[in-house]
């Protein structure tokens, strides 16, 4: 199962093809847009911020921000480096189906397999694109509904996803926002069976610019404990 750096969510969708006569703003026209969108994306990056709340208690975690990193090879494996920097340091790399996250505050690096799409490996791969996604999505969840809106400033399509019944799933409902102009996603929802809310935000993204080769990799120090996921 992919780990979390508070429970993280880490990413893309690669979705549906419009059904027949849908109208402008249905899910399926929406998400058949995002996959036309994502058909051309090789590396995006962003700002990313972070949040978990617990409305049944009215309380938030603090907010924690850092950087988002993708990149997808010629053959359509995806790469992830996401960053937390604030309040602290948290590391989380994701490449050839396995993961790693390394937290250099307590000197501990988890290392292991990705498994478990079904629970919090689909809340990752909403972002990241990753084409089991799809299949999970369309699998587990229903398109409940969807509706233009206004997410800082920048037009939005919301989309909410709930579970089917008896599905295994770890989000109950999942809430997608997708910018009208460039047609990706820029913030998603997790929300968990036990009520809380963990929220997932984008913002100055940039497609398609040149990374750095070792921008993927995490070079531990020596006294660092490895861990097995």
């Amino acid at each position: 199962m992919l780990p979390t750096l508070t429970v993280l969510p880490l990413a893309w969708l690669t979705l549906v093809a419009v059904a027949g006569a849908s109208s402008p703003g249905s899910p399926d026209v929406v998400l058949a847009r995002m996959r036309q969108a994502q058909s051309s994306l090789t590396t995006l990056t962003a700002r990313l911020e972070q949040m978990k709340s617990y409305p049944q208690l009215g309380i938030e975690d603090p907010v924690e921000r850092g950087y988002f990193y993708m990149s997808r090879t010629r053959a359509g494996a995806t790469r992830v480096r996401m960053e937390i920097q604030e309040p602290e340091t948290r590391i989380l790399t994701v490449a050839d189906g396995k993961y790693l996250l390394y937290q250099p505050r307590i000197k501990q690096a988890v290392e292991g397999k990705l498994s478990g799409g079904g629970k919090k490996g689909l809340f990752s791969g909403i972002l990241t694109g990753s084409p089991g996604a799809l299949e999970e999505l369309e699998r587990d969840y229903h398109a409940e509904s969807s509706v233009e809106t206004t997410l800082a400033g920048t037009n939005v399509i919301e989309l909410r996803f709930t579970a089917q019944p008896n599905a295994a799933v770890y989000c109950q409902r999942i809430d997608l926002w997708v910018d009208l102009a460039s047609w990706l996603p820029v913030q998603q929802s997790c929300h968990e069976a036990n009520q809380s809310v963990i929220t997932f935000t984008l913002g100055d993204i940039e497609l398609n610019v040149p990374l750095e080769k070792d921008a993927f990799e995490v070079v531990l120090p020596s006294d660092v404990e490895k861990l097995r996921g």
